[in-house]
């Protein structure tokens, strides 16, 4: 009887370890970040510009500057849908609406400004689909309403996550 109950706490102890190590894995905080490149209409790359990422649910802004190569990169980006405003004197605002960000991917936006004043807008809508080309992982972002429309009589998150291509 002491062996088994002994084995069983044992299990127990080597179950929560796994589980812990296997969640700490998974990413952590399940944030990414949007990179991209600001450029005008030529091509020629744009240094200094201004780039707010809007998350369209919450309204939280998040700020980046284009560095000397046009390259920006905003952190710490939570899952959703964001518009991104990139202004710069002497050139439109530019807004690339529904730029799509699920966690663990990198999303990236090219925005391409037009010669003219700060008070002319260019909106490009509906995002474009992210390709993600920093590495070759491959993730699956859940929201609540895929699990409602599971086709299972549970409706439970791990019949969808076996059912999952990840």
């Amino acid at each position: 009887m002491r062996h088994s109950l002994l084995r069983a706490c044992l299990t127990a102890a080597l179950m929560s370890v796994l589980a812990v190590t296997s969640a700490l894995g998974q990413g952590g905080s399940g944030t990414t970040i949007i990179t991209g490149t600001v450029v005008d209409s030529s091509g020629a790359v744009l240094p200094g510009a201004i780039v707010i990422a809007k998350n369209t649910a919450t309204a939280e802004e998040l700020t980046a500057v284009s560095n000397e190569q046009g390259l920006f990169t905003i952190p710490a980006v939570s899952p959703g849908t964001y518009n991104v405003t990139v202004t710069m004197p002497s050139f439109k605002t530019a807004v690339v609406s529904g730029v799509r960000v699920n966690a663990g991917t990198p999303a990236s936006v090219k925005v391409a400004l037009e010669v003219g004043g700060l008070n002319e807008t260019v909106t490009v809508a509906g995002g474009s689909e992210i390709i993600q080309t920093q590495s070759a992982a491959v993730s699956t972002t859940i929201d609540a309403n895929q699990i409602l429309k599971l086709p299972t009589g549970s409706r439970s998150a791990l019949s969808f996550v076996t059912r999952s291509p990840a």
